[in-house]
């Protein structure tokens, strides 16, 4: 069977793409604040103060790896990231390892630079 594809929606990603890719930092840095918030103990609006990339990434997944890990796992997939998370943090090191919100953003930026996320 022939696979069908839908060129209008290919332009618009084209055309999206375009126009993320200037704006590459702002995209991780939503996207990260978007998983982060989604595995968080804290609902957006219970947080005192907004998200920053100065967050500490401990206080919003209180202290749990498995929170963290499945924002991470996330946001690899989002990202199209090929990792293999025990070979890059060991358990239990997570937040020192990204202790920021910004370290997190960063890391991505670094693994999609140089790949077509």
């Amino acid at each position: 069977m022939t696979n069908v594809y839908n060129f209008e929606k290919f332009k618009s990603k084209k055309e999206i793409r375009k126009v993320t890719q200037e704006n590459i930092v702002y995209e991780i840095y939503l996207t990260t604040v978007k998983y982060v918030l989604r595995y968080s103990i804290f609902e957006s609006e219970d947080l005192e103060k907004p998200i920053t990339t100065e967050s500490s990434l401990n206080y919003l997944f209180n202290g749990s790896p498995e929170r963290f890990s499945k924002a991470f796992n996330g946001l690899a997939d989002y990202w199209n990231i090929d990792i293999n998370s025990t070979g890059l943090y060991p358990t239990g090191k997570e937040f020192q390892v990204f202790p920021t919100v910004g370290h997190l953003c960063i890391f991505i930026e670094g693994k999609i630079k140089y790949s077509d996320a």
